[in-house]
């Protein structure tokens, strides 16, 4: 029987690879003939239009859409507009709460606990990184742990503006158990997130990064985009390494980075973002994109803001040397130069101030105009050179 299954899957498999392109890593520069591009303002009017639909206050609309952008002006296209459904779905199943606002439950000098209220995941992360850098004005450091939370997508985001007031920003979340342990075959754990930032005179190093091989954001890109995926990232649910995006998205199980060193991080993110804060972990969250309707999923975030010149008053000097000293590293290959965490989407941020706008794969765009017609919306349009806009096909 065992071997009956496992050639009804490699059946399965191989028809579906016939209807997939082939895999190619994703590139800071794509190649633009499988891209349409859309001007960013664009892209927030089409958030907000679809936000509203559905109720969403006025107040929160910037919010959201300046963070969706913000993912894909990175480059991080998985968890940008790409996951613009999985927020409408959350607040029409009442997983999340439009009207919500995070509250402090106790806090210190230098430090307080935050209960979301069921709020969206990124209004309750901006709310605790702006109380983390109040606090750290004061007291050199601000550290903040939320519970009752939802998704809070790129972590970088918060830490961006711990370094918009000079600081140093750290910040972690947990998430959906979607991460195979060791010796496991079932995920037990999230892809547990974690950012870390700090700004220099001249230059400044920006961590953002899962405890797992790779998030669940760039698979479901990967499904967008009707491409493989490496062997490395997941697993099927047989526990067969899968190069098909589709099959990795039925009840992830993600490979951690480097095997038990990946596993342990997320381990240590898990017990700072849910056993410490309140907030569920482990399995006692529910699946990634769960339709449990009315359910928080009381997630858990924390957030460190520092002050550099509360410990030394000639750190972002030190830390352009630092960089320095990284970046002259001898390369093995002089074409590819050593580069520092962040490079990668700062240059994919230049890509998109030549092009004077966002460059989206055309399945995403047919994605977003299937929305538009449900949610009764005008759709997304595209951005020419002369400021000529054209609908997308």
């Amino acid at each position: 029987m065992f071997w009956l299954r496992r050639s009804a899957l490699l059946l399965g498999q191989r028809q579906q690879r016939r209807r997939m392109s082939t895999f190619r890593m994703p590139m800071m520069y794509p190649k633009l003939e499988d891209y349409s591009l859309v001007h960013l303002e664009e892209v927030r009017r089409f958030i907000r239009d679809c936000l509203k639909r559905i109720g969403v206050p006025e107040s929160k609309l910037r919010c959201v859409s300046e963070f969706l952008v913000a993912a894909d002006y990175r480059g991080i296209y998985g968890s940008g507009l790409n996951q613009l459904d999985l927020y409408l779905n959350d607040l029409r199943h009442r997983r999340a709460d439009m009207d919500a606002e995070p509250e402090i439950i106790r806090e210190t000098m230098a430090s307080a606990h935050v209960n979301g209220n069921g709020a969206l995941g990124v209004i309750v992360g901006k709310f605790c990184m702006d109380l983390a850098v109040e606090k750290a004005k004061n007291s050199g450091v601000g550290f903040v742990v939320a519970n009752q939370s939802n998704h809070f997508g790129i972590a970088s985001w918060y830490v961006l503006q711990a370094l918009d007031h000079g600081y140093a920003g750290l910040v972690m979340s947990n998430g959906a158990p979607m991460m195979v342990p060791p010796r496991s075959k079932v995920s037990s754990i999230g892809a547990n997130c974690l950012a870390f930032g700090v700004r220099g005179r001249d230059s400044y190093f920006m961590l953002d990064m899962a405890a797992s091989m790779k998030d669940i954001g760039s698979i479901e890109w990967a499904v967008t985009k009707d491409e493989y995926i490496p062997h490395s990232w997941a697993a099927d649910e047989s526990g067969y390494s899968t190069s098909f995006p589709t099959l990795a998205m039925r009840n992830p199980r993600l490979a951690s980075a480097g095997a038990h060193k990946g596993y342990c991080l997320a381990a240590m993110i898990d017990l700072l973002c849910g056993v410490l804060s309140g907030a569920n972990f482990s399995t006692q969250i529910p699946p990634w994109r769960s339709n449990a309707r009315g359910k928080c999923p009381n997630q858990g975030h924390i957030f460190f803001a520092i002050d550099p010149d509360f410990f030394i008053p000639d750190f972002m000097e030190r830390l352009d040397d630092f960089n320095e000293c990284i970046q002259n590293s001898c390369p093995v290959n002089v074409a590819n130069p050593v580069q520092l965490p962040g490079e990668l989407e700062m240059r994919h941020m230049h890509l998109v101030e030549k092009l004077g706008a966002l460059p989206y794969h055309k399945g995403l765009l047919r994605k977003y105009n299937a929305i538009a017609k449900q949610f009764s919306v005008k759709p997304i349009q595209l951005f020419k050179k002369d400021d000529e806009r054209i609908p997308a096909h």
